[in-house]
């Protein structure tokens, strides 16, 4: 499976203090990494909350060369507060049960406590979705259409189901657009992805 990952690291504003997020970007398939400012500005600015750059300001240096990867950021997410570190991970999984196949199917992005997931599986296309419903176990996630099973994964870590939420739409080219809202129930576990493996059940 190929994934791309990105860890956007955000220091909080303080009064009277500098605002600055930047992200750190690899591919698996290659050893390039890159470390991107998206955004930096002064508490005058008055944009807390809003890390939105012009493109002038977008800047980025190629950190290859010093062997700097997404392991080296291979930790526990640390507690925010007030002035501290807020941690989130994003990138891209394949929803297909053939290795060499990478339908850039499912986006995820994880916090401490979340991993939200936006999942458009190519089967679907053109299933209507009040037919369709999602399950979330505490390990698993399953996708029915009329009821039957299409597809399934067993997840990267374990979430609360309970307080875990998802919502169907109609998404581009006829292609259902699924919407997780899963809660880690280790909220200090990064989980950096969202499948672990493509269930057998599936069909899709």
């Amino acid at each position: 499976m190929i994934a791309a990952s990105t860890i956007f690291v955000v220091l909080l504003q303080s009064s009277g203090s500098q605002t600055t997020a930047f992200s750190l970007s690899s591919t698996s398939t290659t050893s390039h990494t890159t470390i991107t400012t998206i955004f930096s500005s002064s508490s005058s600015n008055n944009n807390e909350g809003y890390f939105i750059a012009p493109t002038s300001d977008i800047q980025s240096i190629d950190v290859s060369d010093l062997g700097l990867t997404l392991d080296d950021f291979d930790v526990t997410f640390p507690k925010s507060s007030d002035g501290g570190i807020q941690i989130t991970t994003s990138g891209y999984e394949s929803t297909s049960m053939i290795p060499s196949v990478d339908d850039n199917g499912l986006s995820w992005e994880e916090d401490s406590n979340i991993v939200g997931v936006k999942l458009s599986i190519p089967g679907l296309r053109g299933q209507p979705i009040a037919a369709m419903d999602v399950a979330i176990t505490s390990n698993t996630c399953t996708v029915t259409v009329f009821g039957y099973a299409v597809w399934s994964c067993l997840l990267k870590g374990e979430c609360l189901p309970e307080s875990s939420s998802f919502q169907i739409e109609d998404g581009k080219d006829m292609m259902p657009l699924i919407t997780l809202s899963v809660e880690k129930k280790n909220n200090e576990k990064r989980w950096d992805g969202f499948i672990l493996s493509i269930g057998e059940d599936s069909i899709l």
